[in-house]
């Protein structure tokens, strides 16, 4: 199972980064493209190793939606706690954020908007993070510490590192801040929404509308 994890963790890498470093040709809503990529890649890996959809927290909906809210609000707070507090750490020691080209290049008008949030922020990030960063590295990282001491932690800061470092165009304070995010969201989903990715992926969704939607109002 372990080796049998880590060719899985490279070719996941393979594909994230392959398809991650076409924005250096210039190609637009690179983000997106990732996530789809690596998420059908980690989806189309599950099927050839004959692994559930369960095993990195698809859990059918009737059975996720015990302790559902409770669990969101939970994974809310710890966004908007991990976000205050990285921010003012962050750029104090290294300097202003760098705005995510999300927010930079917001569309202008109501229509677009609506379908920048359906697809950049519902499918790519809230469904597509979850599922490749929490779900698919995650799992892949736990097995492949499972004989470490610390190897949960272990298993949690390497999905982190690699969540804060696809998030480079934001500069250094931006990976470390996205990093910090996903190493709070990635302890929370293990230790208070186990095997459950439902309120992950809510909560990474309304965050990122919430934010999304205050700045379009602020700029309309």
């Amino acid at each position: 199972m372990k080796k049998q994890a880590i060719v899985d963790l490279f070719i996941l890498a393979v594909v994230f980064w392959g398809v991650w470093s076409l924005r250096f040709l210039g190609v637009t809503n690179i983000g997106v493209w990732t996530m789809l990529a690596g998420v059908s890649a980690g989806l189309l890996l599950l099927k050839l190793r004959r692994q559930p959809f369960a095993s990195i927290g698809l859990v059918p909906w009737k059975q996720g939606r015990d302790r559902l809210w409770p669990k969101t609000f939970g994974a809310l707070a710890v966004i908007a706690l991990a976000t205050v507090g990285g921010v003012i750490v962050f750029t104090t020691l290294l300097g202003p954020l760098q705005a995510s080209t999300a927010v930079t290049e917001q569309p202008d008008t109501i229509g677009l908007f609506l379908l920048d949030i359906l697809v950049g922020v519902w499918i790519g990030a809230a469904l597509g993070e979850e599922i490749f960063f929490r779900g698919l590295l995650l799992n892949k990282f736990q097995t492949v510490f499972a004989d470490a001491k610390w190897g949960e932690v272990l298993a949690v800061v390497a999905q982190a590192a690699w969540f804060g470092a696809g998030h480079a165009s934001q500069g250094l304070t931006g990976v470390m801040l996205t990093g910090f995010i996903g190493l709070c969201l990635g302890f929370y989903y293990i230790y208070r929404s186990p095997g459950n990715l439902w309120p992950m992926i809510i909560a990474h969704g309304f965050a990122n509308t919430l934010t999304l939607t205050l700045n379009f109002m602020q700029s309309s």
